[in-house]
């Protein structure tokens, strides 16, 4: 670019210089290259754990009823998972262009008094706190809590500055190929029921055509109808999986990866960038002064019986509040979590574990199976020392 009037390719902004945009922040080299960004790491982890289906019985009478029972218990069960953290790894280098970018974001951000204070009424914040009033830090830091949906699962996420990056889960956003593995597994045993069943139909209905009793011939024709109607659930559920299965193997982050705000607007991801340490993966998106959290980083100290929130997208059920008590710390392969009774459930994952000022305190992660008011939350401190860097307003 030359040394003249530039207008930002992002949001129109008229100005001399020509290497980052005096209103929103946008570095325009990077801008340029945006499309270069996108050979970073390639699918994600699911956050699902895929149920095998019910046996079948010997007999086409057991098999109809462990069908039936399948039907209605479902095909999977959800539990977010603790993934291994390897002891050893570096979080990311970052180019000078791009620790250029983050500090004009953390020079322009308050720095003390309440965590999350309103933002200015422009950008993505103004257009979402329109739509969402935020009248308490609790309310701001649900406007900054995202839906992230996969091919393979959905999670939660939160911005974490202004200029679009997100934290979440790893396992929000990545394949786990044992998972997948144990997908495509069902999928195999459904079709060796489904041929089961057949030979087994093929067998009674030449027994029918020798039946003379006209009671006992139609009480065998319901059955076979109640057991073709059966089949064809069945066989629909094998189609969902299939289709499931064949939608991991071919989708990309770049292209697949969706942020959803709570006003309904999605957003494609750009930029993804997975912890090889800890539970953790941050996201960017292209928007302007979106609203974020801030650490709590003010000195405030985290005991047992202490007010949280938990905010997510439980179950699908977007932009929950839930509240509880850090119930104390516990440490996991030599790393501390936080133990709260805040519920989270299937689709909490990734989302913000914060106190009453609306500060972080950390990230909800994964649940004890088989138990209530048991979950976990990384954290805070384990987020600002992977990707501290591109965080705003520490």
């Amino acid at each position: 670019m030359g040394g003249g009037i530039v207008d930002c390719p992002k949001c129109g902004h008229a100005q001399a210089g020509d290497k980052e945009c005096e209103r929103c922040g946008v570095i325009f080299a990077r801008l340029q290259k945006k499309e270069e960004d996108k050979g970073l790491p390639s699918q994600g982890e699911m956050d699902i754990a895929p149920v095998a289906p019910p046996k079948a019985s010997s007999g086409f009478g057991g098999w109809v009823f462990a069908v039936l029972i399948g039907l209605l218990a479902g095909w999977y069960v959800f539990a977010p998972k603790q993934q291994p953290m390897p002891d050893a790894g570096q979080p990311a280098a970052v180019s000078s262009t791009e620790q250029e970018r983050v500090r004009s974001v953390q020079q322009a951000a308050p720095q003390q008094g309440m965590p999350n204070q309103p933002q200015g009424a422009d950008g993505l914040a103004g257009k979402l706190a329109a739509a969402f009033p935020a009248g308490t830090p609790v309310e701001q830091a649900r406007n900054a809590t995202v839906y992230i949906k996969t091919p393979w699962g959905s999670g939660s996420g939160f911005f974490v500055s202004a200029n679009g990056y997100i934290v979440t889960n790893r396992h929000v956003v990545e394949v786990d190929a044992a998972q997948r593995k144990a997908l495509k597994d069902d999928v195999d045993k459904m079709a060796a029921e489904l041929e089961r069943d057949q030979r087994n139909r093929e067998v009674l209905e030449r027994q029918l055509a020798s039946i003379r009793d006209a009671g006992v011939r139609r009480q065998m024709e319901e059955s076979l109808q109640k057991g073709q109607e059966a089949r064809e659930k069945y066989s629909a559920l094998r189609q969902d999986k299939i289709d499931q299965l064949q939608r991991i193997e071919r989708s990309s982050w770049s292209a697949d990866i969706k942020v959803i705000l709570i006003d309904g607007s999605e957003l494609p991801v750009q930029t993804l960038k997975m912890s090889d340490r800890t539970d953790l993966a941050l996201l960017s998106v292209d928007c302007y002064n979106a609203p974020f959290i801030r650490p709590a980083t003010d000195g405030r100290h985290f005991v047992q019986g202490q007010k949280v929130y938990s905010i997510g997208n439980p179950m699908g059920l977007r932009h929950t509040v839930t509240s509880g008590i850090i119930s104390g710390y516990r440490e996991h392969k030599g790393r501390k979590f936080i133990q709260t009774d805040a519920p989270i459930n299937p689709g909490n994952s990734g989302g913000p574990l914060i106190d009453e000022q609306g500060g972080l305190i950390g990230i909800n992660t994964m649940v004890l199976r088989d138990a209530q008011g048991i979950g976990f939350a990384v954290p805070f401190q384990e987020v600002k020392a992977e990707f501290g860097q591109y965080m705003g307003g520490q």
